[in-house]
């Protein structure tokens, strides 16, 4: 272990050492299950730039001027029936306060890119030797906005691990560690939740067969998926074709048979049938990591949706009915194609 973690968190380019033990791990122990998951590496520079894209768009289109870091709450009307009004007929509260920028990765994996928000926002009080703050930001501020979901048990261990490490400050040099170190409270977790991200979330449903952690955690994510205003997605969803996520309610999204709060359907085209023989690519796992952030966004009435994804849907006509609902959803669509299809014989852009 204390190899492993000789190099965690530095400054440079080379992939993040927890990672590589669990990608490395991964790749010998069950290379099947990492394929048919979908589950590969996530440059860095890439997450970096993303995060920095999003910090200034907050900033310039959603009037929060702290970007990442901003503080503000906001009062939403209250969708979640868990809190209710005790001595009026248990009425549910019409309203209910909240962070503005809450923050969701759908697919989190070892925890990359919450992990580049968490050291875009530090260093900001790095910066301007805000040491004295931090903590009390991190307890009231931070841990409360950041979410994650993930399928699989490795990636979702690893992902506490990285960012427990980050909150202690293990990133930093020796000598900055006490000043900038986190210790959780007692109650207060990482909101990285163990789940299928596609698959539709019960409310209130009682599970007598299941442990109650696991009952908790379920509970909690689908308070997150369905009650609060997530106002960024990003990530980097998991990429394959012959997609093991083959529940009910993914297909419904993607025919636009859920919610009616503004994702169209994938499979139609100007209100009629996208009439493709095998529309097969639209069962992609990214694909449908796209769809579900796309309902995330129109569920919360605004937002930012920022994946690493294939770059197919750009040029392949299969994709004309997503690319017409995405259009009909954002009022702006940004796209940075760095031309690394293999399939397409392309040499990666030029950085």
């Amino acid at each position: 272990m204390v190899a492993v973690l000789a190099d965690f968190g530095q400054r440079t380019r080379q992939e993040d050492p927890v990672v590589h033990f669990y990608e490395t791990f991964l790749a010998a122990y069950d290379p099947e299950l990492r394929e048919k998951r979908g589950v590969y590496y996530t440059p860095e520079p890439v997450v970096s730039y993303i995060v920095r894209s999003v910090d200034e768009l907050l900033k310039r289109d959603f009037d929060c001027a702290q970007g990442l870091a901003d503080q503000t709450e906001i009062t939403v009307k209250n969708l979640d029936p868990s809190l209710r009004v005790r001595g009026k007929d248990n009425t549910v509260r019409k309203t209910a306060q909240s962070h503005k920028v809450l923050v969701l990765d759908p697919a989190i994996g070892t925890g990359t890119f919450l992990y580049s928000v968490i050291d875009h926002i530090r260093q900001q009080f790095i910066d301007s030797s805000n040491a004295g703050m931090w903590r009390g930001y991190v307890s009231r501020h931070l841990l409360p906005r950041l979410y994650g979901f993930e399928f699989m048990v490795a990636p979702y261990a690893v992902a506490h691990f990285k960012l427990s490490l980050q909150l202690m400050a293990h990133d930093l040099p020796p000598e900055s560690r006490e000043q900038w170190a986190y210790q959780p409270q007692d109650g207060e977790r990482i909101g990285v939740y163990l789940i299928n991200t596609l698959d539709e979330a019960h409310p209130e449903t009682p599970m007598p067969l299941f442990t109650q952690y696991v009952a908790e955690e379920s509970n909690a994510t689908d308070e997150v998926k369905l009650h609060r205003p997530v106002l960024v997605v990003m990530g980097n969803p998991p990429y394959s074709g012959h997609s093991a996520n083959r529940g009910d309610w993914m297909d419904k999204l993607q025919h636009g048979l859920v919610d009616g709060v503004g994702v169209p359907s994938y499979f139609m085209v100007d209100g009629e049938p996208l009439g493709e023989r095998n529309p097969k690519w639209l069962r992609n796992d990214y694909v449908k990591f796209l769809c579900f952030g796309q309902w995330r966004i129109a569920r919360n009435g605004e937002g930012i949706l920022a994946f690493i994804t294939d770059h197919g849907y750009l040029d392949n006509p299969t994709f004309r009915g997503m690319c017409q609902s995405l259009l009909s959803t954002f009022s702006e669509i940004y796209v940075l194609d760095l031309h690394g299809g293999a399939k397409k014989k392309e040499h990666p852009a030029a950085v």
